[in-house]
């Protein structure tokens, strides 16, 4: 019997529910996604329901209890509606289990979508206490929002608040989940998914200089030197100087993102934990821009005009195209890194 599913295109079409996952195939699908955007996360127990692990926020180590099971149609007359099935052998260990900042039961139903990403709905587990052979229901509909919203809240036919979720929004569901299946994010006219992750930018800074420390931690000292140069965490300082400058260099129209480089002011090595990822530490600038300030050959002056080294001469200069940059915006919680920068220009 044909019942309506996601297309690959995120439109709903009639046809075969998609395949099934193993439960082997459901939890490391889990994993795999609670690892997103610098999450920390690691199992305690695979074995049985509920696997128990733990997610690092940035914030809080929090307890997860997870049950998860394939959706499936509900077999009733209405074709868009899924279902997981909750057993009544499944311990309720995790269901009885308040939730707290450090301490989360989610209930989750996987979609094997055809685009080969599944997709998550997440349910109410304080409705489930003392659960027998109980199912869970959900829209297809409102899961295909999950593709375009990223996160997308609706209810079930009982009132019951659901979660529909992408990959790239589970840790961040979980991290934010609060009891009666709300979730903590300011309100607003935004789209969800915006909230969220506004919400999580704090969170998210601490989680990178988290996976840094341990990233470093686990290395020879040799190894360490040298990945200290290449400055661990680089990517996630990037993506904010991108943003800030709107993915152009500060000095020229280079728009070329892989042109483009994150170039700390107070060098990298030199920096704490939270200067390494201040964005206002540093310029977004293109590959001939970034080695003129790297090397201390140009700085700028507190109010943003550029500064020569005199070990440059004018013909040099003017080969450099040094004569005619424009001066940058300088607020004022850039001037410290800008200090320490002004004291290394080349003399």
């Amino acid at each position: 019997m044909p019942y309506n599913q996601i297309a690959a295109n995120g439109t709903i079409v009639f046809g075969a529910n998609p395949p099934t996952l193993s439960a082997v195939a459901i939890k490391k699908q889990i994993e795999t996604d609670l690892r997103r955007n610098d999450y920390i996360f690691k199992w305690n127990s695979r074995r049985s329901q509920p696997y128990s692990g733990v997610l690092d926020d940035g914030d809080n180590q929090i307890d997860v209890y997870i049950y998860a099971w394939n959706m499936t149609p509900a077999y009733r007359s209405n074709p868009s509606e899924k279902r997981i099935q909750i057993p009544a052998s499944v311990d309720n260990i995790g269901i009885n289990r308040p939730i707290t900042s450090t301490q989360k039961t989610i209930i989750l139903g996987l979609y094997n979508s055809v685009s080969g990403t599944p997709l998550y709905a997440a349910w109410d587990p304080s409705v489930n206490v003392g659960h027998g052979q109980k199912s869970c229901y959900v829209q297809i509909e409102d899961v295909a929002r999950a593709i375009t919203d990223g996160i997308y809240q609706t209810t079930d036919r009982n009132g019951a608040s659901i979660f529909t979720i992408a990959p790239d929004f589970l840790s961040d569901y979980i991290s934010s989940l609060q009891p009666g299946n709300t979730i903590n994010v300011p309100a607003g006219s935004a789209p969800l998914k915006s909230r969220v992750r506004a919400a999580d930018t704090a969170k998210h800074k601490k989680r990178v200089l988290k996976s840094v420390k341990v990233k470093i931690a686990s290395l020879s000292s040799t190894e360490q030197k040298a990945v200290t140069k290449v400055r661990v965490g680089q990517g996630y300082f990037r993506d904010l100087l991108i943003d800030k400058y709107s993915c152009k260099c500060a000095l020229c129209n280079i728009s070329t993102k892989y042109m483009l480089t994150a170039s700390h002011i107070k060098e990298w090595v030199s920096s704490t934990d939270y200067e390494k990822l201040d964005e206002n530490n540093g310029l977004l600038l293109c590959a001939h821009h970034d080695a003129l300030f790297d090397k201390h050959l140009i700085t700028f002056d507190n109010s943003g005009n550029v500064q020569i080294s005199p070990t440059l001469s004018a013909q040099e200069q003017l080969d450099l195209g040094l004569t005619t940059l424009p001066s940058i915006t300088v607020t004022p919680e850039m001037l410290p890194y800008l200090a320490v920068h002004q004291s290394k220009l080349r003399r």
